[in-house]
């Protein structure tokens, strides 16, 4: 008897790439340290004092990117579209800045209090409510020898930090170094406040009457931890570090949290 015909054998099944399996293992790793990435960053810190002066030393160390924050960006790097959503829905932080110079008489006259803190070098800070900051900005507006020499500003979110230069690059001895005003801002929400970690340069070519040259001289130098209220303003007056012409350099920082057209929310 034949056999019949167009029979088969059944097929085996085509074994599947592992590569599959790897792609899987490998987004869920990467769903793990996302995870972790976002509970360390939305738990809340213990709270320090209101204000306290840094050393560039310092600055440099809390802004230096070590493993931990290296590792971090990788991860939010390659999750970008895992995490948009929530970075969306984190505060937005607009930072306005004034550098200002007065002469030795509009300091005096500017109104403000007894500081919060003073440094070794002759450093004053003042940490001002809304109303406050408002009310010495309409007093400056009105005093003679007060000038505006920048006002830039800079947003971000809330525990991500501000890095700008506005000014330029120059080469002096063989280093590139920023002249100009250069902010470096990080600003983190705290219980409807604004915890903001400052380190502020101003720099400026002027011709030295003793060496008949250009040097490069540091009008202001601020490094600092400040904790604000939102839409308040943090002052610093340069203290010793005059220009050669008795001119004092000023600081005014003001962070308020916005919403995504940049109008002002409450925290």
């Amino acid at each position: 008897m034949e056999s019949e015909a167009g029979l088969s054998e059944p097929v085996s099944p085509i074994p599947k790439s592992g590569r599959y399996g790897k792609r899987r293992f490998a987004v869920a790793i990467l769903g793990v340290l996302l995870l972790v990435v976002i509970l360390f960053s939305t738990l809340p810190s213990r709270p320090g004092p209101p204000f306290v002066w840094l050393t560039q030393e310092e600055m440099a160390r809390l802004t230096h990117a070590g493993p931990l924050a290296q590792l971090k960006d990788k991860v939010i790097s390659l999750t970008a579209p895992l995490w948009r959503r929530y970075w969306n829905t984190r505060p937005q932080i607009l930072i306005d800045s004034r550098l200002l110079t007065l002469s030795a008489k509009a300091a005096d006259q500017s109104g403000l209090g007894a500081p919060v803190a003073a440094s070794h070098d002759g450093m004053r800070a003042w940490a001002l409510s809304p109303t406050e900051l408002s009310d010495l900005l309409q007093r400056l507006k009105t005093t003679p020898e007060v000038s505006l020499a920048s006002r830039p500003r800079a947003q971000t979110a809330s525990g991500t930090s501000a890095r700008t230069l506005f000014g330029t690059i120059a080469v002096v001895a063989g280093k590139s170094v920023p002249v100009g005003l250069t902010l470096d801002l990080s600003p983190r929400v705290r219980s409807g406040s604004i915890q903001l970690l400052v380190g502020v340069t101003s720099t400026e070519w002027v011709v030295s009457p003793s060496v008949s040259a250009a040097v490069l001289r540091t009008n202001l130098a601020v490094a600092c931890h400040v904790l604000l209220p939102n839409g308040g303003g943090l002052v610093v007056s340069g203290g010793n570090k005059r220009g050669f012409r008795g001119t004092n350099h000023w600081l005014i920082l003001s962070p308020t949290a916005v919403d995504a057209r940049g109008q002002p929310i409450k925290l």
